[in-house]
């Protein structure tokens, strides 16, 4: 998949290719399948903002009978799923957001969203999908990790400040109280070719902004603007 993420490494310089395992390689293929199942269910039925509770549901299904320790949102439909490596070790942070956004879909797509004025036209659903994957992948080779992974599910990314909820609600501590030591997230994207993966120094995709203006005076019309106080005002 496309993928863009927070990185020290410079996307400017070649990075030389890491040859992965063959088995690891296999089982991923293996999963394919099933996760592009479980991706097309999540885009026929996109859900917006905090309130996710079938995508949820998705999600705590797909996460079932994998060992790991999972907990739903108290204040927002997310899921947090802890996997315990064989070995003491750091813990690491995997981050997927879950929401779509409100556009209607009119791609003709035999998965197409089923939800009138709601669509994953983001990538959320691929996203999910995604690090249910990892969690699969993960979770058979528990034995050979030292540390845990956190599996973090997040609502609210388009709006609702879904993170900072789950930050609150602990999503950033292990069972002892201390911090993960590092988190890590990616965006899927048609700009770059497929089968590579692009990284920048620090954060990217990070935020968003909206600044709104208010204009107070007289209107009109573009016939006459010399009759509106923005014409008068710029004549003073």
């Amino acid at each position: 998949m496309n993928a863009e993420l927070s990185s020290s490494v410079n996307a400017t310089r070649p990075i030389p290719a890491v040859p992965a395992s063959a088995s690891l390689l296999a089982a991923a293929r293996t999963l394919l399948p099933g996760l592009v199942t479980v991706r097309r269910e999540i885009h026929r039925a996109p859900e917006l903002g905090l309130d996710l509770p079938r995508t949820q549901q998705t999600v705590l299904r797909a996460l079932a009978g994998l060992g790991m320790a999972v907990s739903a949102g108290r204040r927002l439909t997310s899921v947090v799923a802890v996997l315990e490596g064989a070995r003491p070790g750091r813990t690491v942070l995997l981050r997927a957001d879950m929401d779509g956004l409100p556009q209607q879909e009119d791609t003709g797509l035999e998965f197409a969203s089923q939800v009138p004025g709601a669509m994953h036209a983001c990538g959320h659903d691929t996203h999910t999908a995604m690090l249910l994957g990892a969690a699969r992948l993960l979770a058979a080779r528990r034995h050979r990790l030292a540390g845990r992974v956190v599996f973090m599910f997040q609502p609210g990314e388009e709006a609702g400040g879904g993170a900072a909820r789950m930050i609150e609600e602990g999503v950033l501590s292990n069972s002892n109280g201390s911090l993960v030591d590092g988190a890590f997230a990616l965006h899927i994207t048609t700009r770059f070719p497929s089968g590579t993966v692009y990284l920048r120094p620090g954060p990217q995709f990070a935020a968003a902004d909206e600044v709104r203006i208010t204009v107070r005076g007289r209107s009109g019309h573009a016939s006459a603007p010399y009759k509106t106080s923005s014409h008068l005002a710029s004549l003073r």
